[in-house]
């Protein structure tokens, strides 16, 4: 594996991916593309997402760039960075909202796993407190 793109917004799953994904890099020194993805009317803010994940691969020692993508759908523009950057690897985060009747992964997720060329890792985002004590039940 020499590189993998994060797909990073402004969620405790995607912080999550990230997080992983840096311990991944350090331990296999691949290449880093940290990826956020903007409609055009959304998120003004994720430059500053994507300039705090590359400090923090910056702080661990890891190879990484950041590139931010406007336009839609999300998923279609993630897979075309994918190819685009030559990655081995998606990492990407997922909610864990799951509820009985309800998926578990969101739209973008689900078709990211679906159109892929390349393997997807779905990292879940920190369970709620109080959700940690109904699984333990």
């Amino acid at each position: 594996m020499k590189r993998v793109l994060v797909a990073v917004d402004d969620s405790a799953p995607a912080l999550a991916a990230a997080r992983l994904a840096m311990e991944l890099a350090t331990s296999t020194h691949c290449e880093l593309t940290f990826v956020a993805v903007r409609e055009p009317e959304d998120h003004p803010h994720i430059e500053q997402v994507l300039a705090h994940v590359g400090k923090l691969a910056r702080e661990a020692g890891v190879d990484a760039t950041t590139e931010l993508v406007v336009g839609s759908p999300p998923f279609e523009l993630l897979l075309a960075a994918a190819k685009r950057t030559g990655a081995d690897l998606i990492v990407m985060g997922r909610s864990d909202t799951r509820r009985p009747g309800m998926r578990h992964v969101g739209g973008q997720t689900e078709h990211v796993l679906e159109f892929s060329e390349v393997p997807v890792l779905v990292v879940p985002g920190p369970v709620p407190p109080a959700d940690r004590h109904q699984d333990q039940s």
